[in-house]
């Protein structure tokens, strides 16, 4: 038995190195997956394309009353560069921060609305200020990428003398200044939903049921 004994510490001495180098070992990673996607970079915004047009229908070249506050309706219809009407675009409409202006609801310089199936938005619930003198109101129409914009020139004047007319084309039969002055007392905003929802009668409407002017409270209907 001791002939073998230096034998067998040698292999213990042996066996033991290895044992060693194997527990510390790092364990094995898994190999990179070959061909794997790169990760999708987030979709590039598209481009403002400014091909939208702004035409404006009734406000142009007007006047609003400020003795008896009477506004001018103030409209305007957004076409597509193939002069198709464009649903849902969004209409801003931006009086002057100072001198001869506006302003809606709560003082707000500015007000957005959508346009209809055939275009149209008006401004609603806004009033002049009591400075006399000539403005213009910015708007600007969004439709995804596609912007457009103008400005309408209004004026502030103390009174409006019956049979004056504004300077700017008109081309509905709501805008004339015989519409406002019937609408004494009317705000803004509740005429241009009333031109927008009676727009259809076009001319003829106007012919068949004629506005006319009495002292006192204005009356809209057919004469007796």
């Amino acid at each position: 038995m001791h002939r073998y004994l230096p034998q067998l510490l040698a292999a213990i001495l042996i066996v033991t190195p290895v044992y060693a180098d194997e527990q510390a070992a790092p364990a094995p990673q898994n190999p990179p997956v070959a061909n794997q996607p790169a990760p999708t970079p987030p979709m590039a915004q598209l481009p403002i394309v400014k091909n939208l047009k702004i035409l404006v229908l009734s406000g142009n070249g007007e006047m609003n009353d400020l003795e008896r506050r009477v506004m001018s309706p103030l409209v305007v219809q957004v076409l597509d560069q193939n002069d198709r009407p464009v649903e849902g675009a969004e209409v801003v409409f931006r009086f002057p921060v100072s001198g001869p202006g506006a302003s809606f609801t709560g003082g707000k310089a500015s007000q957005s609305v959508r346009s209809n199936g055939t275009g149209e938005a008006a401004a609603m619930n806004w009033m002049a200020n009591n400075q006399v003198g000539t403005f213009e109101v910015h708007v600007t129409a969004t439709y995804g990428n596609e912007q457009g914009e103008t400005t309408v020139k209004m004026q502030n004047v103390t009174r409006i003398v019956e049979g004056a007319t504004g300077h700017g084309k008109q081309s509905h039969w709501y805008s004339p200044t015989w519409v406002k002055i019937a609408l004494v007392g009317v705000a803004a905003g509740a005429v241009a939903g009333i031109v927008l929802a009676t727009r259809g009668g076009g001319k003829s409407a106007a012919s068949t049921n004629p506005i006319t002017i009495t002292p006192g409270s204005p009356t809209v209907g057919a004469p007796h």
